[in-house]
Order: structure tokens, then C-alpha cells, then sequence
């Protein structure tokens, strides 16, 4: 009977001390979200106010008014034709979750010039490298430097995306939350670009050019592929600001 009891009141003390110590791990989940651990072993964060739907298909993304710093910036950033008057600059950001909070999508930057419309598109894909021997970064997402991080206590997001001339890095710097807990704050944020140079050497079919480690077609960004900053350097221009884009609606939630 002793030993019995001695059992007894050792199984009531483990249950005591497991209870105590979920309940102190469910306030703290209710009160700060915890990232998760993501493949290559960081923790970021999905967004500033927690995971969101993250939808992977049916995205249409959000259209904003694009203020580039000046003309001349933008003619250097077209580069295949020259200015007359342009008018009408956006932005048209169109992001799902490509898994794990990386971010795939689309971002276009329509504007119209002497009765013509243009919108440049840039990509980042949902899926993952191919596998070949020889290549770096076999199997890695595209977009697998397409995440929220923080900065000293700030959130943002910077991203990379490509078209057949050249690369941008998104970032989404500031985000006002709207109080809701429906993810329907807007951002606002910046363009950089890095056109490709002059060659006549073909674009690897198999890797996005942030994959590519020398050679023209090369638009890495130590800075954005660490986020130990939210500005581009390695050749990156600033192209311009943008304010006012739905959250819910960029990000698919």
C-alpha cells in the first residue's frame, strides 16, 4: 500500500508539473507569435500580423499608383526604348505561398507613353530548381529568398523577380495594420532594379539569375539574400515608392 501511494502521489506531481507547463506555453502563444523554423534552418516570420490564407491559386493580386524617383531613372530602367511623356505609372503585385511562408508571384509596373501601354513583368515561380549535376541550389525554391523578416523590431519583405532583361528586388517597408485581425492593413514600399548587361551569351533556362553566381546575367544581392538590410546594393538601382496596396489581397489571404 505504501508503495502504491508513493506511485500515486509521483504520477500526481508529473501531471502537475506537465499541466503548469502547457498552460504557460498556451499564454505565451496566445500573447507573441512565434515564427517558425524554415528549411534552411532561420526563423522568420510569415508576416507582420501573423500566417495568413496564403492561397496558392486564383491570385489577382492589388494595383497601386508607382511614383519612380525621376524620369530619367525610369528611362534607364526600360532601357529598350526611349521616354516620350510617360504617364500612368502602377504597380501590380500578385503573390501566393510557395511554401514554408516563401513567396512566389508576379509584379508588373504598367505604364503609358504617347498613346501606347507597357507593363513590364517580372516572376518568381512556385516551383523548385532542377536537379542537374553541376548546378548549385538543385531542388531549392525559386522563391526562396521571398520571405518577411525583421530589422531592428521592424517587419518587411523583400523579394526578388526577373523578366528577360533584367531583375527587381520588392520590399514592403512599412505596413498599417487596420485593427480588424482580418490581415486587411495596407504596405507601401520601394523598387529596385539590376538590368542584365549587354551579351551575347544565352540565359540559363534552369535558374533564375539570384541562382547564378558570376556572368551577366548574375542578379544576386548579398543584402537581400541574408536580410541584413532592405536595400539592395550589387548593382541595384532605386527605381521608385508605392503606398497602398491591400495586404489581403497582394498575399492571396
Amino acid at each position: 500500500m505504501k508503495t502504491f501511494n508513493a506511485k500515486l502521489i509521483v504520477l500526481l506531481a508529473a501531471f502537475s508539473v506537465l499541466g503548469v507547463g502547457c498552460g504557460k506555453n498556451t499564454m505565451n502563444a496566445q500573447q507573441t507569435y512565434q515564427p517558425p523554423i524554415l528549411d534552411d534552418g532561420r526563423g522568420t516570420p510569415i508576416s507582420p500580423d501573423g500566417p495568413g490564407g496564403g492561397g496558392t491559386g486564383g491570385v489577382s493580386g492589388q494595383t497601386a499608383t508607382f511614383e519612380p524617383v525621376s524620369q530619367s531613372e525610369f528611362n534607364s530602367f526600360v532601357a529598350l526604348h526611349p521616354l516620350n511623356a510617360p504617364t500612368d505609372y502602377k504597380i501590380t503585385v500578385s503573390l501566393q505561398n510557395a511554401g514554408g511562408g516563401y513567396y512566389a508571384g508576379t509584379v508588373k509596373l504598367p505604364y503609358s507613353d504617347t498613346g501606347l501601354n507597357y507593363a513590364p513583368t517580372f516572376t518568381a515561380d512556385p516551383g523548385t530548381n532542377i536537379k542537374l549535376s553541376g548546378l548549385k541550389d538543385s531542388g531549392k525554391l525559386e522563391a526562396g529568398y521571398n520571405f518577411w523578416f525583421t530589422l531592428s523590431g521592424k517587419y518587411y519583405f523583400a523579394a526578388f523577380f526577373q523578366d528577360a532583361y533584367g531583375a527587381i528586388v520588392l520590399v514592403f517597408d512599412s505596413y498599417v495594420n487596420q485593427g480588424d485581425g482580418q490581415g486587411t492593413g495596407t504596405l507601401s514600399g520601394k523598387v529596385y532594379y539590376k538590368n542584365f548587361a549587354q551579351s551575347y551569351a544565352p540565359q540559363s533556362p534552369y535558374r533564375k539569375c539570384w541562382y547564378l553566381y558570376n556572368g551577366p546575367y548574375d542578379c544576386r544581392a548579398t543584402s537581400i539574400i541574408d536580410k541584413t538590410s532592405a536595400v539592395p546594393g550589387d548593382g541595384y538601382r532605386y527605381l521608385g515608392k508605392f503606398s497602398g496596396l491591400s495586404k489581403a489581397a497582394v498575399f492571396n489571404e
